[in-house]
């Protein structure tokens, strides 16, 4: 019988679970000698799957994994002794702080429910969990979840009505025992319960809810197990445990605050940041700050410690299981993909080097390999490949490539990198934003304006072909309502001959007519679309919709919400009625589908995010999957962690003062163009710094060569630079021309390649704003009026191009569009030659075809 790559893995993990002599192994031995090379292949690319687990338990309990019984463990030993110190009047305990540090997709809620379900119930029935939940989403779904494990719960958010200072507390239906207890209705008659709560301040709703719950019956009596609360309200709901007496069902030692991604938005907003140092001053007897991006305790800044001493730890789970997420920049002016591998997010093996010391990057950077990435690092060259290469889970795998990934030579590095950017690493063109949507599960879409970038990418830019869309879409309104009424009046005559036989055909009628069908597996009732604007529901007949802190369409609202339960399994290959879903920053963290498999951040948002929320983006892909930027910058930021950037700089700054060095050295003694760009070479290599970037680099040095000497520089160097700048943009240009006519044939050797000569010009460009390398290098501003003629007089000289000018302006022209706040004055001041090389260009590709 023939075999498939997913035998072979699981077989594998059989011959691991029963040891190297067992009959399984040997069994799973003699089946892979007689397998096809073919079959072997696709096994070492399955191997590399998120769904190359041992098997999920089905049925009965689910498991936990060890984080989660190291959690149960401290806090049962923790409420175990408060009892007891209660009991017997001793000093209490400090309070138990635990950081609960597991990846996002790992299972947060579900371990808050474990720790009711499997604790709290059991063992200590009068705690109540306070779930503090980021965004309004998570409240819903964490709703659910209480519901799915019948746990009696309320929900606890703010009145936005008010002055900020009322809050809402309320009892789910689910919780409420009516339909089965005629004594609670009459119950209710009794007491005189208002129709709404209303809102008011924490303690009142709080004493409200348990007094209506106790006499109408709730599930639970009148005391939650659980209360899921938005932050504002988990704040004054801490506050008041503090303030109450020792006997209220809400004191400080009656509640467990678990805390679900507590650093969100911290970056973003001061008024958060206030909010959640209240928290952190006001925690109960014991909390769980449950996060997939705060470190442990010792490197967190002193207010998260809060103001009372307490017993801080941390539980981790490391995240080796996470989907895979291949990474990507998308190019809107070549309408091109282009993939990232793990190695081209750094600009340098220095970088590289740096990144890896930091021990959580490397297992964060795992699950940006692709499978013949990892591949390559085992040393599994293919056709075929030896039994022992196989491994049995994801999770062993990374552990067996992680050592290998992090610890690359010089050589490795450059090989590996440049190797990583060719054949399926080259730079794909596509149809537009568009062409880059996943074409069999969801795209989620990370931006400012969703509602209008729904639209865009449903094809309202085209006006031509949505007035046609919009022509159809009220055909179809305007059919379905003549059906309506036509079946109205049918039903009237009918109900005049047969009662019963009209209920029966209207029950019938009713889940067809009235309805309308925007795409397959999607309809919506035609009361709803005409309460809708028509496009909007163009949008939603292109499988797009969107979500946002505010004003979305409630049929929007309710469709998107559906499309988050879409299972990709129950779809059979076909691609899900709603399969893009478009988000502001207040939607991310809400927004759980299993379905996304492709994530594209626009850069009008993800240039606002800190390294936590980027890493909650790249979470929201809970299979393996596509993630795709519009900056390598942002992207940079998202995978190499908050620092990244500022240690990067510090880096660049004293390597600029090394190739400055090396230069002037070179200068006033007899001069051999090749010998020189090999010690720069050697250079870059000791210093693990690119090839390209030292170029880079040193035509900056020569164009410093004719402005006065910059501070600092060591003793004993050529003394070449002037005392004084040249008085006049010609005279400094001219003494440049002399100093490329010694110094450019070495800049030649060093930046064979287009792509170098751009990063030389991106240089040439910081020394003009005195950016960094050159942040306190003011003299090179004197190339920022004449940067058309500076170029002009490098591209004379052969060290720049035309094609690698013209393709800087192209990209820089590009980068500006997406950063209205980037300095833009080189790239203007530049226009006249770029504008003059493009159509001098043009006019000889017009001359050869004539």
């Amino acid at each position: 019988a023939s075999s498939s790559a997913a035998d072979h893995l699981f077989l594998r993990r059989e011959a691991l679970k029963h040891g190297p002599g067992s009959v399984e192994a040997k069994a799973a031995s003699i089946l892979w000698d007689q397998t096809s090379n073919r079959i072997k292949d696709q096994a070492f690319d399955a191997m590399h799957h998120w769904t190359n687990k041992g098997g999920a338990q089905s049925g009965g309990v689910a498991r936990m994994y060890k984080h989660q019984h190291e959690l149960l463990e401290e806090l049962d030993k923790h409420y175990t002794i408060v009892n007891k110190a209660v009991e017997t009047e001793a000093k209490p305990p400090l309070p138990l702080h635990v950081i609960l540090s597991t990846p996002t997709g790992s299972g947060k809620t579900f371990t808050a429910l474990m720790v009711h379900l499997r604790l709290l119930k059991v063992k200590h029935p009068n705690v109540i969990l306070v779930y503090s939940v980021p965004t309004k989403q998570v409240l819903k779904r964490v709703g659910q979840e209480c519901e799915a494990h019948a746990a009696p719960y309320w929900t606890a958010a703010r009145d936005h009505s008010g002055d900020g200072t009322l809050h809402q507390v309320r009892r789910p239906y689910s919780i409420r025992d009516k339909a089965r207890n005629r004594k609670a209705l009459r119950a209710k008659a009794a007491i005189g319960e208002k129709l709404s709560a209303g809102s008011g301040n924490i303690e009142q709703q709080l004493e409200y809810a348990a007094d209506v719950g106790y006499k109408l019956k709730d599930r639970g009596a009148g005391k939650p197990d659980i209360i899921i609360a938005d932050l504002n309200t988990t704040a004054s709901l801490l506050k008041a445990a503090h303030a109450a007496k020792e006997t209220s069902f809400y004191h400080k030692n009656n509640l467990l605050l678990y805390f679900d991604e507590p650093n969100m938005g911290i970056h973003l907003d001061p008024n958060v940041l206030g909010v959640v140092s209240t928290i952190q001053n006001h925690m109960p007897v014991a909390a769980v700050l449950a996060s997939a991006t705060l470190g442990p305790w010792e490197g967190l800044e002193p207010w998260w410690r809060g103001t009372t001493p307490a017993r801080q730890i941390t539980i981790s789970l490391e995240p080796y299981d996470l989907p895979m997420s291949t990474l990507n920049v998308y190019s809107e002016e070549k309408t091109s993909i282009s993939p990232i591998s793990p190695l081209a997010l750094f600009n340098n093996h220095a970088e590289y080097k740096r990144v890896m010391s930091d021990e959580r990057m490397p297992t964060l950077l795992l699950r940006h390999l692709t499978s013949a990435q990892g591949n390559d690092l085992l040393g599994i060259k293919g056709p075929g490949g030896d039994w022992d290469k196989i491994q049995g889970d994801v999770k062993s795998l990374r552990l067996a490539v992680e050592p290998i990934f992090k610890d690359l030579s010089y050589e490795e590095f450059t090989r590996l990198k440049a190797q990583w950017a060719t054949g399926a690493g080259a730079a794909k063109k596509v149809d537009g934003i568009r062409g880059a949507l996943s074409k069999e599960g969801v795209t989620m879409v990370g931006c400012i304006d969703p509602r209008k970038v729904a639209l865009m990418l449903a094809g309202y830019g085209d006006s031509e072909q949505w007035t046609q869309e919009v022509h159809r879409l009220n055909s179809k309104l305007k059919e379905a309502e003549r059906v309506m009424k036509e079946s109205a009046k049918s039903e009237k005559k009918a109900k005049k001959k047969d009662e019963e036989e009209e209920a029966q055909m209207g029950d019938e009628t009713e889940g067809q007519i009235g309805l309308i069908t925007l795409r397959p597996m999607l309809k919506v009732s035609v009361a709803e679309a005409l309460e809708s604007d028509i496009d909007t529901l163009v949008m939603l007949s292109k499988g797009i919709a969107y979500a946002c802190g505010s004003g979305t369409d409630p049929m929007v609202k309710r469709l998107y919400n559906q499309a988050l339960l879409t299972v990709p399994d129950s779809l059979k290959g076909r691609a899900p009625p709603l399969n893009v879903l478009v988000v502001d920053y207040s939607s991310i963290y809400g927004t759980d589908c299993p379905a996304v498999d492709t994530l594209l951040l626009q850069e009008d948002l993800g240039r606002l995010l800190a390294w936590e929320d980027l890493q909650q983006f790249l979470g929201r892909l809970r299979r393996d999957g596509t993630a795709i930027f519009y900056s390598l910058r942002t992207l940079r930021r998202a995978a190499l962690g908050p620092g990244a950037e500022e240690a990067e700089d510090l880096a660049e700054r004293e390597y600029q003062r090394d190739v400055e060095v090396a230069v002037l050295e070179m200068q006033g003694k007899s001069r051999d163009s090749d010998a020189e760009a090999d010690a720069l070479k050697k250079l870059a290599e000791l210093k693990g710094r690119s090839i390209a970037e030292t170029g880079a680099l040193a035509t900056a040095c020569v164009m410093s060569l004719v402005l006065p000497a910059p501070s600092g520089l060591p003793d004993g160097l050529p003394k070449v630079h002037p005392s004084e700048p040249a008085g006049t943009d010609k005279d400094l240009l001219a003494q440049l021309a002399k100093q490329l006519e010694t110094n450019g044939e070495m800049l030649e050797a060093m930046m064979k390649k287009r792509a170098d000569q751009i990063l030389a010009i991106n240089k040439v460009e910081a020394l003009a704003l005195s950016a960094s390398p050159f942040v306190k290098r003011t003299g090179g501003v004197r190339y920022l009026g004449a940067a058309a003629k500076t170029l002009q007089v490098l591209y004379d000289a052969d060290v720049f191009s035309e094609e690698a000018v013209i393709a800087w302006g192209q990209q820089k022209e590009a980068a500006l569009s997406l950063d209205p706040d980037m300095d833009a004055r080189f790239f203007e001041k530049a226009k006249p030659f770029i504008n003059w090389l493009e159509e001098a260009s043009s006019s000889e590709e017009e001359s050869d075809e004539e």
